[in-house]
């Protein structure tokens, strides 16, 4: 008899599992991610980096500490993006999933890029169209119309960042020797302990400020000069063709300050 309820209670379970009524969902999107965005029109890759958080099936990020965007396009870099917008670096993403189905939403200070994809465990793949865009990116082409771009999208996890990288690095005070060893904690907050050798700066200074992605965003003093820098990290040496490799820029200026190399 009890042979026979368990029998039964399983079949029944199998049949609700395979239903209409209960079908099962993917878990939201949550985590560090990175979307690889790349236009089909310019060229250009866009780096979307973002913290993203999660309240059911809705993911967002919004705001410098949690989203930032670097953009590649003919051998030139652009932080903030190539179509910062009004507001450049306050960047937000948002994130709706149903079942497989997920729809992306980019904003780049104030420039809207809407996407529909596919996730397929924690790999995010989705399209693009955009018209009517204000971007000066956008000229037009004798394909595409003024302010028209498409492309693709890629987005997943990336490691919590950490270790320890060196090599030259361009600061207010002059060129150092400079090691910076990055430490992130859970809350995706970073310190940085930089151990430069130069002109001017010699000794530890402490940076603090956030992991985004594989982005760093930390600031403090250094011989007596705040600084600001906005570092990426290349994994793989994809973009730089140094695998483990630290890109520096200077916020301030949005110019480069080095390529450190992990160690």
């Amino acid at each position: 008899m009890h042979v026979r309820t368990f029998l039964l209670a399983a079949i029944l379970a199998l049949t609700m599992a395979c239903s209409g009524n209960n079908t099962l969902t993917t878990p939201p999107v949550s985590g560090a991610y990175e979307f690889v965005v790349t236009s089909n029109v310019t060229g250009g890759v866009t780096l979307v980096e973002a913290n993203l958080a999660a309240n059911g099936n809705q993911s967002s990020a919004s705001g410098a500490s949690q989203v930032q965007i670097l953009t590649l396009e003919n051998k030139v870099w652009y932080v903030n993006g190539v179509c910062p917008g009004s507001t450049p670096g306050q960047n937000a993403v948002t994130a709706s999933v149903s079942s497989n189905n997920v729809a992306l939403t980019f904003n780049e200070g104030g420039n809207t890029l809407p996407s529909q994809g596919l996730i397929s465990g924690t790999t995010i793949s989705a399209n693009y169209n955009v018209t009517g865009s204000t971007c000066a990116d956008l000229p037009g082409t004798l394909i595409y119309p003024p302010g028209t771009d498409q492309g693709g999208i890629v987005g997943n996890v990336v490691p919590a960042l950490g270790g320890t990288f060196s090599g030259p690095l361009n600061l207010p005070n002059g060129t150092d020797n400079a090691a910076l060893t990055l430490s992130e904690n859970a809350d995706q907050s970073l310190t940085i302990t930089a151990v430069l050798n130069g002109p001017v700066d010699n000794g530890a200074f402490t940076l603090t400020g956030n992991a985004v992605g594989n982005i760093i965003w930390v600031s403090g003093s250094i011989g007596g000069s705040q600084v600001s820098l906005f570092g990426f990290y290349d994994r793989a040496g994809t973009y730089t063709k140094f695998p483990k490799s630290l890109l520096v820029f200077n916020y301030a200026t949005l110019t480069s300050a080095g390529l450190l190399i992990g160690q």
